[in-house]
């Protein structure tokens, strides 16, 4: 198991703890291993903690990174970004926290 945290800014939309867990599971695919998210949200966007069964920590940072890609492309989060997301990588800047297997 692998625990992978990240942050999103909020956009032109409002969403409590409970909608950014239905939305983050709503774009996890079976292949992705997503088995439990944890969230918070505040008034500037939401931090997500995303717990993943993975072969490898690069696997886990790899299906988190297409989680969140999902997630971001939904309608409601309109305007929402990555926070510290660097153009080219395939993870936040918190990405890759493993907790062990």
């Amino acid at each position: 198991m692998y625990m992978l945290i990240g942050r999103v800014v909020r956009g032109r939309t409002v969403l409590d703890a409970h909608q950014v867990r239905k939305l983050m599971y709503a774009a996890a695919e079976a292949e992705d291993g997503l088995e439990h998210v944890y969230a918070e949200t505040d008034f500037e966007g939401a931090s997500a903690m995303l717990f993943l069964t993975a072969s490898s920590a690069p696997h886990a940072e790899k299906a988190a990174f297409r989680i969140m890609q999902r997630f971001l492309d939904h309608e409601e989060l309109n305007g929402w970004e990555w926070e510290g997301r660097q153009p080219g990588h395939e993870s936040g800047h918190d990405s890759g926290r493993e907790s062990g297997k």
